[in-house]
Formats: structure tokens, C-alpha cells, sequence
């Protein structure tokens, strides 16, 4: 065995100093942070899987982000929907009260369904966040303007040149493999019936009252009432679904933060039992190099 140590023995140290330097260096940092490493690079094994994971996890975060907005303005939608079935209910109520009204019911009777009118085109012009919801795609202009709308007359016919906004429907990239539609226009079928309705009443002659015109308006509600209920119920269900589908993007970010601490963290407990090892390790051999350094030939002669 040879007792001196040569000139190679003494590289062959220095090279294990150093990687024992950069292993106790490594250790310290994982003690300190719980991370396994502070870059890709100290993961190369899993970065791949990782930097999937993140991506996923980014993607989902973006989808729940955007949802709860779309969210809040089908929520506005649907409320604003329930408000126009009461005013179309309201409607109804009216035209059942003109059955033998005279001319002076009849007066106020018109009166409200103008005012009636105004709020009905109010609620079409619902806003959110400077978007005009029931204007298509045309969100940045009110979607109705009853200003030089004609008088309905009876019998009438199905006019939108109350409509500003375009044919769009909106809808939402949910998930990957998901797109929910929630989209409804101020030219809606039953939209229009129920602002006829109204214009009917708002222009009818009093004096006499027109029956005829009366049932026209009261076959219009109806409609509108009914239609507008088949509205509502679809935003509320297309509600439904992007909560459902919210909450599912948040329980996928929770098993994916796992996945990434667990390719990403360490136990704090191994590391620093490990970090106490290394740490003696390099003593030992740093020990050995001074040994070996101190060492004369001539003390062996």
C-alpha cells in the first residue's frame, strides 16, 4: 500500500472536495427552501412532466379566471330576463283589466304600458363591465333605441328596427372540450312579441277601446311570457354548467399543485439529515487534504 501521497491522489481529492462541496451546496439550499431544486435543470428527470403540469395548471387557472366573468354576465342576463317576464306578466294583468274599461281606465291603462315600455327597452340595454349584454356582438352600442320605432298597430306584424346590435350569440370556451352558449339578442322571438304587446297597448285608441287590438296584445303576452320563460331557463342552465365545470377546473388545480410539490419538494427532515452527512463528508476530506499536504518525504527516509 502506498503510505505518500502522489501528486494524481492529491487531484483525485481536490476533484472529490469539490463535488463534495457542490453536493453540501445543493443540500443547503434544500433545507433552506423544501424544493428539490431552484431550477429545471436540478430536476432534469421529471422537468419534462413538470413543465407539462404547470402548463396544464396555467390553462385551468385561465379558464376558472374568464369563467367567472362570463358567469356574472349570464347571472345579469338571467336576472335581467326575470325582470322582463314580471313586465310582460304586468302586461297581461293590464289587458285583462280593459275587458269593458272605459275610456277613462283605459287612459291610465295606456299611460303605464309607455312607461311600461321605457323599462322594458331598459332592461334590454343591461350593461356589464361596458358591454351592452342583449346587443350580439355589437357590445360597445345600446342593443335597442325605441326612438322612431312606428306605432304598433292592429293587426300587426313582427318588427326588430328597434334592434341595434348584430346576429351573434355568445358563447364560451369553457374547458378543452367544452363550449357553452349563452347568447340571447334583443331581437328574441319573444322579446319582440312582448315590447308589441306593449306598443299595442301604449297606442291604442281609447275611445272606444279596440277589442280586437286588446286580444292581439293579450295573445302577444302570453306568448312573450312563455317564451321569455324558455329563456331564462336556458341561461340558467348554461349557468349550471360553467359553475359545475368552474369547480371542476378547481379541483384539478388542487391534484395538480400536488403533483408539482411532490416532483418539486423534498422532505425537510431527509434533507437536512442528509445535509449533516455531506457536511461531514466534506470535513473528513478536507481533513484529509491537510493531512496529506503536511506530509514530507523526507520524514519517511
Amino acid at each position: 500500500m502506498e503510505r505518500i501521497a502522489t501528486f494524481n491522489h492529491q487531484n483525485q481529492l481536490v476533484r472529490y472536495m469539490l463535488a463534495a462541496e457542490s453536493r453540501v451546496a445543493t443540500a443547503q439550499v434544500q433545507a433552506a427552501t423544501g424544493e428539490a431544486s431552484v431550477d429545471y435543470k436540478g430536476i432534469a428527470g421529471d422537468s419534462g412532466r413538470l413543465v407539462n403540469l404547470e402548463s396544464h395548471y396555467r390553462r385551468s387557472e385561465r379558464y376558472v379566471d374568464e369563467g367567472e366573468v362570463v358567469s356574472g354576465r349570464i347571472q345579469t342576463m338571467h336576472d335581467a330576463v326575470g325582470g322582463m317576464i314580471d313586465l310582460a306578466n304586468r302586461v297581461r294583468s293590464l289587458v285583462a283589466s280593459l275587458q269593458g274599461a272605459g275610456s277613462g281606465a283605459a287612459d291610465g291603462i295606456k299611460s303605464e304600458a309607455q312607461a311600461l315600455m321605457t323599462e322594458f327597452a331598459g332592461l334590454l340595454n343591461t350593461q356589464q363591465e361596458g358591454r351592452y349584454l342583449f346587443a350580439g356582438g355589437r357590445t360597445d352600442r345600446a342593443a335597442v333605441s325605441l326612438d322612431g320605432l312606428p306605432a304598433a298597430t292592429s293587426p300587426s306584424a313582427a318588427d326588430t328596427t328597434y334592434y341595434k346590435g348584430d346576429g351573434s350569440v355568445s358563447y364560451f370556451q369553457a374547458a378543452d372540450d367544452l363550449i357553452v352558449q349563452y347568447g340571447v339578442t334583443a331581437a328574441d322571438p319573444s322579446i319582440e312579441k312582448a315590447l308589441r304587446s306593449i306598443s299595442l297597448i301604449a297606442n291604442m285608441p281609447t275611445n272606444p277601446v279596440d277589442t280586437a287590438l286588446v286580444d292581439e296584445a293579450s295573445d302577444l303576452a302570453d306568448a312573450a311570457a312563455d317564451g321569455l320563460t324558455v329563456v331564462q331557463t336556458k341561461l340558467g342552465s348554461a349557468s349550471a354548467t360553467l359553475e359545475r365545470t368552474i369547480d371542476r377546473h378547481l379541483e384539478e388545480q388542487l391534484i395538480l399543485q400536488t403533483h408539482v410539490e411532490d416532483i418539486r419538494n423534498i422532505d425537510l427532515a431527509e434533507a437536512t439529515t442528509r445535509l449533516s452527512q455531506l457536511q461531514a463528508n466534506l470535513e473528513s476530506t478536507m481533513s484529509l487534504m491537510k493531512i496529506l499536504q503536511q506530509t514530507n518525504l523526507n520524514d519517511f527516509l
